[in-house]
């Protein structure tokens, strides 16, 4: 096989293993998303919950304002209790207070109803923030694994491209430009093999002509279709004697 054809071979071998790394870096984000997605829901659920509870705080506070001014009218009002001088004035006094102590029963009875809620929503916070902190630990876990993942397959990237640069040097320059416009304009794919008279990069049927000429002088030569750079690689010799699969027991 001609020497400059071995070159474009392993050039191309070189050049598809950098691409096939780099889509795996590509997708490492995407494989992060994943616990993001968790992770964004237990806190906006977190969250959820947390502003409820707030509000039902804020409600709590309030009635607790109001029952501490309704006390205070009834203590005014039984302060007066010495002021009054005839029965009719106390009666209509006594059920003044009772109109305001009823309302103590209620403003109580909507405080004891609040804690609860604020009992149970204080439980649930609780549990959410728990889910939170596993969301958060498995995030940070999974952001560890890919950065050490991508670490590991930019350095894997950095030799092949290291390697390719040693290549490159010793491909003749005319041939090199025109894998280039090949490989860019292919999709990455301008050396291919044949077999059986198909080119493997277009999945067409080649003369037979050039199939053999391809075969028997191991030149340069291009797809009529395609246009990439074609080899013929013989293939591997068939096992005549497989290895018998031994009996189930």
């Amino acid at each position: 096989m001609d020497e400059q054809l071995k070159l474009l071979i392993e050039l191309q071998e070189l050049d598809t293993a950098i691409l096939s790394i780099a889509d795996e870096i590509d997708v490492l984000p995407r494989r992060l998303s994943q616990f993001e997605v968790p992770l964004r829901e237990a806190r906006k659920s977190f969250e959820s919950i947390k502003k409820k509870a707030e509000v039902l705080n804020r409600k709590k506070h309030d009635k607790d304002l109001e029952l501490d001014e309704v006390q205070d009218k009834i203590d005014k009002l039984k302060a007066r209790s010495s002021d009054i001088k005839t029965n009719k004035e106390y009666e209509a006094h006594r059920k003044e207070i009772g109109v305001f102590e009823n309302n103590i029963y209620k403003i109580e009875d909507e405080i004891l109803a609040l804690m609860e809620e604020i009992e149970a929503f204080t439980a649930q916070i609780q549990k959410e923030e728990e889910t939170v902190r596993k969301a958060e630990e498995d995030f940070k876990k999974q952001e560890k694994l890919i950065q050490e993942e991508k670490t590991r397959l930019t350095a894997e990237i950095d030799m092949y491209k290291a390697k390719r640069n040693d290549f490159v040097t010793r491909v003749n320059k005319e041939l090199y430009d025109q894998y280039m416009k090949k490989f860019d304009r292919l999709g990455g794919l301008a050396v291919v093999q044949v077999r059986n008279e198909i080119c493997l990069g277009c999945n067409t049927n080649i003369p037979p002509q050039l199939y053999n000429d391809i075969k028997e002088t191991g030149k340069t030569y291009t797809c009529y279709y395609c246009k990439r750079f074609l080899y013929y690689k013989e293939p591997p010799p068939a096992d005549e004697n497989p290895p018998s699969t031994p009996p189930s027991s």
